[in-house]
């Protein structure tokens, strides 16, 4: 798979999405692997409501429910902490741990949910697991951001991933409005495909 290849969207992959995103896999749904980070989307109830819908989604796809790991970034030690008392635990599981780039690219997916992107970026700097998610991108994992996990990739936050440059709203109907010095996209039920140097992004925000 060549280039960085990212779906950004409001509330979750469009039918014409799905085609993309098998095709650029190139395998079938029940042997593709995803991991899901839920991090934005479990301060309340309301957010927490969206797990079962993800869930739900990805198994319409065809994508087994084994195929799927979650990982909280919330329960991943920061990334200057030494283990004390769990350090005889010479193999923690890869749940409670920072997985390793070389453990990241063994996935084809990773989807990363909604909710609060304040919570989303603290964490991923927390546990610097944005750096090995910003490496693994760039080497073919493909990124299915929703709401707060497009804001993530793009433009929005200074300690955001920045894959594509330009903020991004979802859940707006305006096409266009001023960032400081830059444009944003802010599609409403509208679906476009970009490119930039080795970056294609699918926007359905």
């Amino acid at each position: 798979m060549n280039g960085k290849h990212l779906f950004l969207t409001s509330a979750g992959l469009t039918d014409k999405m799905k085609e993309k995103f098998f095709d650029i896999i190139g395998k079938c749904p029940k042997d593709v692997k995803v991991l899901y980070i839920p991090t934005a989307g479990i301060e309340t109830d309301g957010a927490r409501e969206s797990l079962a819908i993800c869930f739900h989604e990805l198994f319409l796809m065809g994508i087994q429910y084994e195929n799927i790991l979650v990982y909280n970034l919330e329960l991943i030690l920061s990334k200057d902490y030494q283990r004390t008392y769990s350090s005889y635990v010479t193999t923690p599981f890869m749940l409670t741990r920072l997985l390793t780039f070389e453990e990241l690219n063994q996935f084809d997916a990773v989807f990363v949910s909604g909710g609060d992107v304040s919570v989303l970026c603290r964490e991923m700097s927390r546990t610097g697991f944005d750096r090995i998610l910003n490496n693994a991108i760039k080497n073919g994992l493909i990124y299915v951001g929703i709401s707060a996990g497009s804001m993530y990739a793009a433009g929005n936050l200074t300690d955001g991933l920045h894959i594509i440059d330009n903020p991004i709203i979802p859940h707006w109907n305006n096409r266009w409005c001023r960032w400081p010095n830059k444009y944003f996209y802010s599609w409403q039920n509208t679906e476009k495909a970009s490119k930039s140097k080795d970056t294609k992004y699918y926007l359905q925000i």
